[in-house]
């Protein structure tokens, strides 16, 4: 596997009434090709704006990026406009929340399909880039592509809109694609078959995926690493067995605690909540951004920064306890 994403301490500020707000704040983390890396967090955590931060699509006007989102070498955060324009589609697909919305309602599906094909020029007429969205349709399990090519969005069903959007986003063959809440606002039926469909194309295209989703069920069943996101910031990165098995940041171990598990017994089949809410942005908590949370607290969590270090091979923590929960965990298990 090839390097194709190397993000190094991207910082996004937006310019708000209360006054700049760093909205991303130090994201670092690595993505290979072929590999499916999550990107979770609980709603309003930084994970869109971080995948927005890294195409320069953040839709606040006078917004600044800093740091580095190194794309086969190319620093993202410094090209210009134009330049990103012929890596957004062609090389990065991205996948937008709830595709329904999404889509253009006055455009045929067979015209949202082609737009990117004919703008990068993946083909050279219009009737070759139709044949081909066809073939997009049908692998991804739309029927009767042939016919429901020049049919409205509105004509769909909400699964069937998400399988339009992710035959746009391998319409030019990219070697990444962010796929942003893919399953937002379907049913759970429908949201086994859109993940499994999308980590089938990404094994099988040998893709590079950045999974954006607030469920861990879906992080245990579609990804190899997970990168762990809290009031902006990174604040666990690990392989998702040693995740699951051992975190090492106590928000994680949060996230965890409130899925629900039928292997316990049943008077522990109580979930447990994370107590509180996210900090506002505007006023965050001295040190540790998730101290006022945290059941395992020290009064040196309260001074600050926090950094993000390697906590164990392949690992890295923003917790000063981090080593603290390992050993529990080791403790626990051989009990």
């Amino acid at each position: 596997m090839t390097l194709l994403l190397d993000i190094r301490g991207l910082t996004t500020v937006i310019p708000t009434r209360k006054g700049p707000l760093t909205v991303v704040d130090d994201l670092t983390f690595t993505l290979e090709s072929g590999q499916c890396l999550g990107l979770v967090g609980e709603s309003g955590s930084g994970k869109s704006m971080a995948c927005r931060s890294l195409l320069g699509l953040v839709p606040v006007a006078d917004s600044t990026t800093s740091g580095q989102a190194l794309y086969k070498s190319n620093d993202l955060a410094k090209l210009s406009e134009t330049a990103l324009t012929k890596i957004r589609g062609r090389e990065i697909a991205m996948m937008v929340q709830d595709a329904v919305s999404a889509l253009n309602p006055v455009w045929r599906i067979g015209d949202q399909i082609t737009e990117a094909m004919l703008a990068h020029g993946i083909t050279r007429t219009r009737g070759e880039a139709r044949s081909r969205a066809v073939a997009l349709m049908r692998q991804v399990g739309i029927p009767d592509p042939e016919n429901r090519l020049d049919d409205y969005p509105h004509q769909f069903s909400g699964g069937m809109c998400q399988r339009v959007v992710i035959a746009a986003a391998l319409a030019c063959n990219p070697q990444l694609i962010i796929a942003d809440e893919p399953t937002t606002a379907l049913d759970v039926t429908v949201q086994d078959q859109i993940l499994k469909l999308l980590i089938a194309l990404q094994r099988d295209l040998g893709l590079g995926l950045l999974l954006v989703t607030h469920d861990m069920g879906v992080v245990a069943q579609s990804c190899q690493r997970v990168a762990v996101m809290y009031a902006g910031q990174i604040v666990e990165i690990a392989d998702t067995p040693d995740l699951f098995t051992a975190p090492h940041h106590p928000y994680t171990q949060g996230l965890l605690d409130c899925i629900p598990r039928l292997d316990t017994a049943e008077d522990s089949l109580r979930l447990t909540p994370i107590n509180g809410m996210p900090p506002d942005l505007a006023d965050l908590p001295r040190g540790c951004r998730f101290h006022p949370r945290c059941p395992i607290a020290t009064e040196a969590c309260r001074e600050g920064p926090i950094p993000l270090r390697e906590t164990a091979p392949g690992r890295l923590s923003r917790c000063l306890r981090a080593e603290d929960m390992a050993a529990r965990t080791l403790a626990r298990v051989s009990a």
